[in-house]
């Protein structure tokens, strides 16, 4: 599997987790304390976009040379 498409798989499991850990969040402590699901989202973003910059290298490079 290329690599762009794990950093993608990875993506995707931080956005289920950051859903999930914010619902659990809101549930259990509404405004109490620091909510752990900026940091899954944080991490979740980064990811992406590694994925797109890997995906579209290759079009970045073909570009700069024209």
């Amino acid at each position: 599997m290329e690599t762009h498409r794990k950093f993608s798989f990875i993506g995707l499991f931080l956005l289920i987790a950051t859903f999930g850990i914010n619902y659990y969040h809101e549930q259990n402590h509404p405004g109490d304390g620091f909510n752990y699901a900026y940091v899954t989202g944080i991490a979740m973003i980064i990811f992406f976009m590694i994925s797109f910059a890997m995906f579209n290298m290759d079009r970045w490079k073909k570009s700069k040379k024209s």
